[in-house]
């Protein structure tokens, strides 16, 4: 066209002249019992008996009152994950119709642009079990679940800035305590209610809870050393010493573990060893 100048002056004119993109998103609206939103936090580190361990938080909100469960922890497997949802459930007295979820490994295998998400097969069962239906956000998306982000948020600005706890065993009731007495009183405000003033438009939408409980137990296959201990993520654990060298199954909840010799897996072995 004529121009005699260099590409690096062109590129900075343009930049300057062309208008930046600006992303726009929608507000979401839910109905009562529709859906809830689910995720994890961390918190620097608390005393847990003679140790430290790194604090987690799960927290899930529902949609539609605002209502919130939050539940201190000291680790992320699936075994405590799924234990948070049940009590979460509990607390509410029934189940929303559907769980927003981050891209978590306990949740969601692979997340990838324009393809279906490819679920965790414990977390499809314990959906199943419990009847509500999992969406998982896009990849990068945190706005998707904006309602449980801003939960985690206000947990780390609210209930946990300046808090001293001496030890882990004290959290838990202590975050039972502030849930009753500031986060589900206070004035929201986005909604400018009581998250538990509209819970009870919200109550009666959930689904009623399955009776039956889920069996949340990690299941690994392990074997006793000479020892006769078996090993577990940082710690061990003592069996029979008749069962030295021998290769048992080991059922990790949330809260305790159990250790088994089934006669099934025994022959299993037997037959894959020839």
């Amino acid at each position: 066209m004529g121009f005699d100048g260099g590409i690096t002056i062109v590129k900075d004119y343009v930049q300057r002249i062309r208008p930046r993109p600006v992303q726009a998103f929608l507000k979401l609206s839910f109905l009562p019992g529709e859906a809830a939103q689910v995720d994890w936090g961390e918190y620097g580190t608390i005393t847990v008996g003679a140790t430290k361990r790194r604090l987690s938080f799960f927290c899930l909100v529902l949609c539609f009152s605002r209502r919130m469960y939050l539940e201190f922890t000291v680790s992320q497997t699936s075994e405590f994950f799924l234990a948070c949802h049940e009590r979460a459930f509990a607390a509410f007295g029934g189940v929303p119709q559907r769980l927003i979820i981050d891209n978590l490994k306990s949740a969601v295998l692979q997340r990838l642009a324009g393809v279906a998400p490819v679920f965790n097969g414990r977390y499809l069962d314990f959906s199943r079990h419990w009847g509500f239906e999992i969406s998982a956000c896009n990849v990068r998306s945190g706005n998707e679940k904006g309602r449980v982000e801003n939960g985690v948020g206000y947990v780390k600005k609210n209930f946990l800035a300046g808090l001293e706890l001496a030890d882990f065993s004290a959290l838990n009731p202590a975050a039972t305590l502030w849930l009753d007495t500031v986060a589900n009183v206070r004035l929201h405000e986005s909604t400018h209610q009581r998250p538990i003033e509209m819970f009870e438009q919200e109550r009666g939408a959930l689904k009623p809870l399955n009776p039956n409980g889920f069996d949340l137990a990690r299941i690994i296959t392990v074997r006793a050393n000479k020892q006769f201990r078996v090993a577990l993520e940082a710690n061990h654990y003592s069996v029979p010493a008749r069962y030295a060298g021998r290769s048992l199954l080991l059922k990790a909840y949330d809260d305790r573990v159990i250790i088994l010799l089934c006669f099934w897996h025994q022959r299993r072995q037997h037959f894959e060893t020839g």
